[in-house]
């Protein structure tokens, strides 16, 4: 098989040579010393990276989205990973570097943001912000310019999304399988949002219908690029479980998944659903009743294990459940273990193996070895 064979392959539920590898992002540093040079590819090290780039100008922006590209290519080949994506990036470009580490996003006389590079924990976070907190009393306002914008918003989504993405496939061809973005749907985590589920869930409801008019265009866009998987969702939950009611997710999420995994299945779009957490208190609604079927940054310290989501959903895609603590704490011995207890608990059926979300900084490289080879080894078995 090639490897974009391998991942079709699984997706579908047939048999493969050896389970394919996914990983959403490795942290620049540990990138680093796989590959033995500096590289930028992930975590909030790309942020700050990307900011002190975007303020030498928009050549040098492009030059680091290119080496961006080529980073993420040599660390695939270089750990055998069949999956490729653009991580999540804070592409913001600044208003003003403050200093070394500090940079102001926005109207510096209004409305901005101040974001700060932490070197002792290489974190790339917000500092201080000056727009109010959004009130349940903003969101009609809020519904209403975003049905007012939805023309705009759809000649976007027809023109942008899905062209990187095909660039590098067509580039990369069988070797390696290029997933798109699309399907994310979100009411929001701050207090003002949660608040408006309750107080104005006609307007949140409006806003929701736009998103998924909107994701039904970006998924048409990524099938007519040649693009077969998109990866979506949006963070909902903690350790504990869901951060709103299920009832409330029910009332509000759960049509719209339906209706987006629905038409992903009409036109041949693989869709993964992606948040972290304990999400075992609307499991059902998402992955039965919504019919989602695939499952990414699968929160195994959260309870969310591959073998009890195999033994409750036998057909769902599993896109990673390696624990991010367990690579960036343990020692190689026990990142092998855990490895072993993923890949066993899969089933060797419909699952990606690699870390649930991100390979933190600081992470050992040998560690990330460790996860491949305990991949290379469970296939051998097998």
């Amino acid at each position: 098989m090639t490897h974009r064979e391998r991942c079709l392959a699984v997706i579908e539920g047939r048999p493969v040579d050896r389970i394919p590898a996914y990983t959403p992002t490795i942290a620049c540093d540990v990138a680093g010393a796989i590959l033995g040079h500096d590289v930028h590819t992930g975590s909030p090290t790309l942020w700050y990276a990307f900011a002190k780039a975007a303020m030498r100008g928009r050549n040098a922006a492009a030059d680091f989205d290119l080496a961006v590209t080529e980073a993420l290519i040599d660390l695939n080949r270089a750990l055998g990973i069949e999956v490729i994506r653009y991580g999540y990036r804070n592409n913001r470009v600044p208003t003003r570097q403050l200093d070394a580490y500090t940079f102001l996003y926005g109207d510096p006389e209004g409305i901005y943001q101040v974001w700060r590079w932490d070197p002792t924990v290489q974190n790339f976070s917000r500092t201080a912000n000056t727009a109010p907190p959004a009130q349940p009393e903003d969101w009609p306002a809020k519904a209403r310019a975003a049905v007012a914008g939805l023309d705009r918003a759809r000649e976007n989504a027809k023109a942008g999304v899905g062209v990187w993405e095909a660039d590098l496939q067509q580039r990369l061809g069988d070797e390696m399988l290029v997933v798109g973005s699309g399907g994310g749907f979100s009411i929001g985590l701050e207090e003002g949002a949660l608040m408006a589920c309750v107080l104005e869930p006609g307007a949140v409801a409006d806003l929701l219908d736009c998103q998924l008019e909107l994701n039904l265009l970006r998924a048409d866009a990524l099938i007519e690029r040649g693009i077969t998987v998109c990866l979506g969702g949006g963070d909902m939950a903690d350790k504990n479980g869901p951060m709103y009611s299920p009832a409330l997710f029910h009332e509000l999420m759960v049509p719209r998944l339906a209706a987006f995994a629905a038409h992903c299945r009409r036109i041949g779009l693989h869709y993964v659903w992606r948040t972290d957490g304990n999400v075992w208190p609307i499991a059902d609604m998402v992955f039965a009743e919504a019919g989602v079927p695939g499952y990414g940054e699968v929160d195994y310290d959260a309870g969310m294990t591959s073998r009890t989501l195999r033994e409750r959903y036998p057909d769902l895609v599993i896109w990673g459940n390696i624990s991010s603590s367990v690579l960036h704490r343990a020692g190689r011995a026990g990142v092998y273990r855990h490895c072993m207890e993923c890949l066993e608990g899969s089933g060797g059926t419909r699952y990606f193996h690699g870390c649930s979300n991100a390979v933190l900084p600081g992470s050992p490289p040998e560690n990330v070895l460790a996860m491949m080879q305990a991949r290379d080894d469970y296939g051998a078995r097998s």
